[in-house]
């Protein structure tokens, strides 16, 4: 796992804190600026909970966004659970809403809260806004939190699936959205009192993001980050007058904007990916600095990732694609910069393979991009490993890869496809994918391997499939669909059965729904279709290798997709090993579960695809 994750300064420059790695647990720890010496502020008790964010609500006091599994209704669900500390470890508190749950009729929903932060009140430092979900709304209501106490005072209602929540720097809510089926509601308030008002009403089965970000400076317009009439999501204002977007205030030629940063409602930053992830900041003074940043390390991709109030301390956060993150400190006041900490220490001196810029055209003349990473060692071609990425609305870059680096270093070639369906690269390429699981989006996979078979230094045809999540889903495809392409198959929390998937997410939410009709398909009224692209209705045509690996407490997946796929292998004599991880979640959250899913990928790879 990574040393260290997630570093922020403090308003007042005077701290760094980071979500670290010790001893097999995660642990939020602080340093004064500048040094290396830590100090461990929490820590987690039980193997599969996981630190989700640590953010400063002044500058001596953090918020702390923990989640955990929790078994409910048949299946496991994630809840999040804040706590509020000062810098040094002491004044621990639990931030929870008792007063809604004193009643005996409620004690059974108690632990099942999840609060998120909203805004941080930087004009208030004994005071947040969260988001936090309320059994008599059966929804996500804001409240004003005191961060000393955690006397919880209700803001806003989230009843009638209201969300979407902006504010403006005084914690107004003056911006929601509602969601019935297929359409979102826009809504805003002209004041904190008054009633809510409907702006415009978006079709999401069209696949139109619309994204609060927050309220403009006058509180006139809200900004939001939609891909509006656009093949690629830009930020814009929408006047809370008229309802109209308007022009892109904010924008990347050709790529789309996936990350949004703020402080007390305010956007101050944005970022988007080409082969790295590139941040940008909306204040003229700040990009500078970032830009004086990036020229300190020219063999090495850098940015600011935390700045103090005043802009003169910062957190620069520098990486190579076969180098691991560093963390350093910069006083632009005083010139000095330091190091803080390596991401993966024991890597640093240690020769990795670059990752290479690899380009291609599917079967039906679609341009497709990926990387291919060879190892050191090129005295004779090397086995490819396939290793298609999760989402599938996600995609892959040049950032340092553990998984890549790790087969790479065993002397396999890595084999990374941004096939159809991936974001970043449009709407009409991502869009080209929607319900091609199994068909085109599989096609560009295999499309991926045949163009590289060109490369000396690359046996393509000796190989494995590799993959994660949908990557997963898209190993169990290939052991049934393009098996003779393939000596073996490993899938780490893949679908095996898509209906059953559809199924279980559907059940309780109608809006869902009608986004998996548009993205995967229909189970309610086209199941047959569903199963012909999933591996458990082929089990006859799967013959060859295949490792399952599979959390028991993996909200995004099911594990039964793992254990049901593997007993009906079992039972038909393919060769087949289970590894199951009785706290493991959708991704490996501990060093634990990452050491032995490794360890367990190292041997079936040495046995079925040897170098």
């Amino acid at each position: 796992m990574p040393l260290v994750q997630q570093a922020s300064v403090s308003p007042d420059g005077q701290f760094v804190v980071g979500i670290f790695q010790v001893d097999g647990k995660q642990v939020v720890m602080t340093s004064l600026f500048g040094q290396h010496e830590t100090t461990p502020v929490v820590s987690l008790k039980f193997a599969s909970d996981r630190i989700e964010s640590v953010d400063w609500v002044n500058p001596k006091r953090l918020l702390i966004n923990a989640s955990r599994a929790e078994y409910l209704s048949g299946r496991f669900y994630r809840f999040h659970t804040m706590y509020a500390v000062n810098a040094d470890g002491s004044e621990l508190l639990e931030i929870k809403n008792q007063s809604v749950y004193k009643k005996a009729e409620h004690s059974a929903m108690a632990g099942l809260q999840s609060t998120h932060l909203l805004n941080d009140l930087a004009d208030d430092n004994d005071h947040v806004l969260v988001t936090a979900y309320d059994e008599r709304d059966q929804g996500f209501g804001v409240f004003k939190v005191n961060v000393y106490d955690s006397k919880f005072s209700k803001i806003e209602s989230g009843a009638g699936d209201r969300a979407g929540f902006a504010t403006d720097r005084a914690g107004n809510v003056r911006f929601s959205t509602v969601l019935k089926q297929q359409k979102l509601s826009v809504e805003y308030k002209s004041a904190p009192d008054a009633a809510w008002l409907s702006l415009r009403t978006i079709d999401i089965s069209g696949d139109i993001d619309f994204n609060p970000v927050g309220l403009s400076e006058d509180g006139k317009s809200v900004l939001v980050n939609t891909d509006y009439q656009s093949d690629f999501n830009y930020l814009a204002e929408v006047d809370l007058k008229t309802a109209e977007i308007g022009k892109p205030l904010y924008q990347i030629p050709d790529h789309d904007i996936d990350a949004t940063y703020k402080k007390a409602g305010k956007l101050i930053g944005y970022g988007y990916t080409k082969d790295f992830f590139e941040q940008r900041f909306i204040d003229a003074k700040q990009q500078q600095y970032n830009e004086q940043v990036k020229k300190l390390f020219p063999d090495r991709h850098s940015y600011i990732t935390s700045y103090s109030d005043d802009g003169q301390r910062v957190i620069i956060y520098t990486v190579k694609d076969n180098q691991p993150g560093r963390y350093l400190t910069l006083d632009f006041n005083t010139k000095k910069a330091a190091f803080w900490f390596s991401q993966y220490p024991h890597l640093e001196k240690t020769q990795l393979p670059s990752v290479n810029n690899f380009s291609f055209k599917s079967r039906d003349g679609l341009a497709m991009s990926g990387y291919l990473t060879t190892p050191p060692n090129k005295d004779k071609p090397a086995p490819v490993i396939l290793f298609p990425h999760g989402g599938p609305h996600a995609r892959d870059n040049k950032g340092f890869d553990p998984f890549v680096q790790f087969f790479s270093s065993m002397g396999y070639a890595v084999l990374q496809v941004n096939f159809r369906g991936s974001s970043g690269f449009g709407n009409k390429f991502e869009a080209a994918g929607y319900q091609q699981w199994g068909k085109q989006m599989q096609d560009d996979l295999m499309d991926a391997l045949q163009a590289v078979s060109a490369n000396p230094d690359v046996d393509s045809s000796r190989s494995c499939l590799v993959g994660a999540s949908y990557g997963g889903y898209a190993a169990m495809v290939g052991s049934y669909r393009d098996s003779a392409k393939f000596n073996c198959f490993i899938a780490i929390s893949g679908i095996s059965d898509l209906a059953a998937m559809l199924r279980t997410d559907g059940s309780n939410s109608e809006a869902r729904k009608v986004v998996q009709r548009t993205l995967i398909g229909d189970y309610e009224n086209n199941k047959p279709a569903l199963d012909a692209v999933s591996a458990m209705s082929n089990l006859a045509a799967i013959k060859k290798p295949m490792l399952l690996i599979h959390g028991v407490k993996d909200t995004r997946v099911s594990y039964k997709q793992s254990a049901d796929f593997y007993d009906a292998l079992k039972r038909r004599g393919v060769n087949v090993s289970y590894v199951e991880q009785k706290d493991g979640t959708h991704f490996f959250d501990t060093e634990q579960e990452r050491v032995e899913a490794f360890s367990a990928m190292e041997n079936f790879l040495r046995q079925h695809l040897p170098l």
